[in-house]
């Protein structure tokens, strides 16, 4: 683990880097300015980008990247990967000088531009290529003649690059990885390191990499015994008690997880010293996660597959998702988020809508959900999966990457594509300032996890979830959140680093009121040593049980002797009259409101809430990811004098109706469900010069807008169907004939309508339902983008007595044309490895496709609204 001195250090240069390529801040209303901070490339959201067979040129690069810019991305993740067929005297290889070339060009452009650029240390995942010999390779555990050794997997890299295809490096040894990464000292020499922000590293993908050479002498090291001296029984070639079989691959697993930190950190140390930040996805290893993601400037996770929300009108058909792994898993994204709050990295980011649908059947609006669970557990830096480099000479939909959302600008909906990235920057902007305010540190007990007696190497991932959700450590994590606790996750080597001040917990990165230890079978003698040590020093501390035993194999006597000791301490420390240490109370959940711990009551509602400390007050953000309405007044968990509410989709802001009742500070909120607020505290929302927030409530019914719709199509392919009027509104599909049913891009419709007689204080304009975004003007203003739901605007400004001109430009999905392609087997699926497959990972083909309903299906409506007064 790194010193916390380097640790305050490096967030210091990664809030440097952050800042030297600061951008304006996007125009927002009448807003003052102080209400929303200055927006920079990492508040806004980044994108992984594949190089196929790194066939990129100039030209191409620059237009891209412009096009990034120009739709609000702040920067790019490089990742090489196998070719298009027909494209290969293009292919450059990978660290080649041609290749080292087209990376400066990129990142003088993305300079340019005010683009951040990241680079994965290699081409597809995970690290290895040619220069690898089998000495260096990855290798499985197998039993010879009575001796543990380990046998080449023959494993190569996943998805490569030209240039990079090869052996898999082995990921427990620091020797093997510095042989590989000699490869990229000779082709950075010389390059100016400025351009490249951070070196990134895939989840652990190293199948079956379940031995090292150093393995026996670090095993040795660590536990005090020879693993060949149980060789058998490890691999079950010997029976063995279960508890002293546990105890055994505790152990074996204890020294794989040392061993691949320490391959980690010599890339970390690799990295820095050539001027680059780290970013790593550490789910996956058989390891402890929380010190791992910690290893890194920027820790990540990911979300794989899409969640089941009960927002009306959010569409999840069963054939467009998967259904044979775990959703995302809110307990398992807090792991990347809480070890960045305890090392004090000042972002976390997250590879983002991964398989969020099958192919071209995501909408904005099925991303924004998910970003905002994102958000609620402590993701604040953005990174969609992602987008494919395609050069400009490539027919439509280009070049194409087999398991994404294609966040690409062959995508009908990249026109509308700026309103989500404004979205995410404006939120993100709020979330990566400040600290966070956690009040809670759960211990994570690894141990119980790494003693099962079945199985092996143990990996850790996001797909296969039962190591946290089904122990104790995450029922208790649940019922936290459930009602409004929140908490950052801390491991054995981290609490090692805590110290007390004046009664809190003090990690190098944050500060803490309580530490939670859950019911843990296993625990280290040095864990409950720390742990009564910092009660001593005045912590306030909850254990749900007395830990029963410690975990492994090597000195079981002599150190289960000491653990016995400190059993007696606990207990006697528990029972001393005014003790701050409380064991197995009879909720925990109450011990933590004895100990004054401050929750959110708004979760208990199924708010999703994530509160920050922001040195004058406190920063919130809410999301309503629930099928209700909430509509009253709030406790928030911590006192204010004012609160300033923020609207990330339109960039609003005003003053929030708060009282004080019942010793706490209540906000009144209003939240549909799918809507998300910000909230901010202290200075920043003194300003005089803020408005009240504008809350409203229905003042009638909905006044339907009827009359003849003219449908003009105005951009997209593969032909633009002729212009039709309707008086009835039904997808553009079954309105313009053949022509429309392949389809895909952008329809104008058009609507003059009288000025409903009832007055009222404001108008909401309800699109109903919108297949798939909608930019609209009234009266020849621009009124916004509806891309999420509920897909209602605010139009009251622009309504004016009498005749009214409205005009809705509709952008639908890709999937009708991608049909149309099959159904005439056009070639455009060119990719050389695993080409192109559907979510299910069989081979894609659309044309059985039913036709996609498109365009604005309505009924449009306009809603009155009266000021609504708390």
């Amino acid at each position: 683990m790194r010193s916390p001195r380097l640790v305050a250090s490096l967030a210091a240069a990664l809030l440097t880097c952050a800042s030297a390529f600061a951008a304006p801040a996007a125009p927002t209303s009448a807003t003052p300015a102080s209400a929303w901070p200055e927006i920079t490339r990492e508040n806004k959201p980044w994108t992984r980008w594949w190089w196929p067979g790194s066939a990129v040129d100039r030209a191409s690069l620059t237009y891209q990247l412009e096009q990034f810019a120009s739709a609000g991305l702040g920067g790019v993740e490089i990742t090489p990967i196998y070719g298009a067929k027909g494209a290969e005297d293009r292919y450059i290889d990978f660290l080649s000088q041609r290749w080292m070339q087209m990376l400066e060009h990129t990142g003088t452009e993305a300079q340019r531009l005010g683009l951040g650029v990241d680079m994965a240390t290699g081409t597809g995942w995970p690290f290895g290529g040619p220069w690898i010999d089998e000495g260096n390779a990855l290798k499985k555990v197998a039993l010879i003649e009575g001796t543990l050794t380990g046998v080449p997997t023959g494993m190569m890299v996943k998805r490569a690059a030209p240039g990079g295809e090869g052996l898999v490096v082995d990921p427990y040894s620091p020797d093997a990885l510095q042989r590989y990464l000699a490869r990229f000292d000779r082709a950075f020499a010389g390059f100016p390191r400025p351009l490249i922000r951070s070196q990134f590293h895939d989840s652990f993908e190293y199948f079956s990499a379940s031995w090292s050479p150093l393995l026996p002498a670090v095993f040795k090291e660590m536990h005090g015994y020879d693993i060949q001296e149980h060789a058998a029984e490890l691999l079950g070639q010997k029976p063995a008690d279960p508890d002293t079989l546990g105890r055994l691959k505790g152990d074996y697993r204890a020294t794989l997880a040392r061993m691949h930190l320490d391959f980690l950190h010599a890339w970390v140390v690799w990295s820095h010293q050539n001027g680059f930040l780290v970013r790593n996805q550490s789910h996956g290893a058989p390891g402890n996660l929380l010190d791992l993601y910690a290893n890194a400037d920027i820790a990540e996770t990911e979300v794989f597959g899409s969640t089941p929300f009960p927002i009306p009108g959010l569409r999840r058909a069963p054939e467009d998702v998967r259904h044979d792994q775990d959703l995302p898993e809110t307990l398992v994204i807090r792991m990347a988020s809480s070890a960045s709050h305890v090392a004090g990295h000042p972002l976390t980011s997250s590879e983002t809508c991964t398989w969020l649908r099958d192919h071209w059947k995501v909408s904005l609006a099925f991303a924004k959900p998910e970003i905002d669970r994102l958000f609620a557990d402590g993701i604040n830096h953005i990174v969609f999966h992602g987008t494919v480099f395609s050069p400009r000479d490539a027919a439509w939909p280009g070049w194409l990457f087999y398991a994404s959302t294609q966040f690409n600008p062959n995508n009908p909906w990249w026109d509308d594509f700026s309103a989500l990235t404004r979205y995410v920057a404006r939120v993100q902007s709020v979330l990566q300032r400040g600290t966070p305010d956690n009040e809670v540190l759960l211990y994570w007990p690894i141990a119980d996890v790494f003693e099962n007696p079945k199985g092996l190497m143990m990996q850790l991932g996001v797909h296969n979830v039962s190591w946290l959700t089904e122990h104790p450590v995450g029922r208790t994590a649940r019922a936290l959140l459930a009602q409004g606790y929140s908490f950052d996750y801390i491991s054995d080597a981290q609490l090692q680093q805590t110290h007390v001040e004046a009664g809190a917990l003090v990690t190098p990165g944050a500060r803490y009121r309580v530490l939670l230890v859950p019911a843990a079978r296993r625990m280290p003698v040095e864990t409950l040593r720390q742990i009564l040590e910092l009660g001593r020093q005045g912590a306030k501390i909850i254990f749900q049980a007395v830990p029963e035993d410690v975990p492994g194999l090597g000195r079981l006597a002599q150190r289960r002797a000491e653990f016995q000791k400190l059993q007696a301490a606990l207990r006697e420390a528990a029972a001393a009259p005014g003790t701050n240490l409380q064991l197995a109370p009879a909720s925990a959940l109450a011990a933590l409101e004895q100990f004054g711990v401050a929750r959110e009551p708004v979760a208990q509602h199924g708010i999703s809430v994530i509160r920050r400390a922001n040195g004058t007050g406190y920063d919130y953000f809410f999301a309503n990811l629930t099928g209700q309405a909430l509509d009253g007044w709030m406790p928030l968990g911590r006192r204010a004098e004012s609160v300033v509410i923020l609207d990330p989709l339109n960039g609003h802001a005003g003053r929030a109706a708060l009282r004080q009742h019942a010793g706490h500070t209540e906000i009144y909120l209003q939240l549909v469900p799918g809507e998300s607020l910000l909230a901010r505290s202290g200075s920043v929302a003194a300003s005089p010069a803020l408005a009240a927030w504008p809350y409203r409530q229905t003042a009638g019914a909905a006044v339907p807008l009827a009359g003849e719709w003219q449908l003009e199509f105005i951009k997209g392919g593969p032909a633009l169907p002729a212009t039709v009027k309707t008086t009835t509104l039904k997808p553009w599909t079954e309105l313009a004939g053949t022509d429309a049913e392949r389809f895909a891009g952008t329809a104008r419709y058009r609507l003059e309508f009288e000025a409903p007689t009832a007055s009222a204080e404001d108008w909401d304009l309800a699109l109903g339902d919108v297949r798939e975004s909608a930019r609209v003007r009234l009266n020849g203003q621009p009124v916004g983008t509806a891309w999420s739901l509920p897909f209602r605007l605010r139009v009251g400004h622009l309504l004016k007595p009498g005749r009214n001109v409205l005009e809705i430009e509709v952008t639908n999905l890709a999937a009708n044309r991608i049909r149309d392609l099959d159904r005439r087997g056009v070639d455009w699926k060119i990719m050389r490895e695993i080409n192109f497959v559907n979510i299910n990972y069989q081979p894609f083909d659309a044309s059985n496709w039913p036709v996609t309903p498109s365009g604005l299906l309505g009924p449009v409506s306009l809603i009155p609204l009266r000021p609504a007064k708390p």
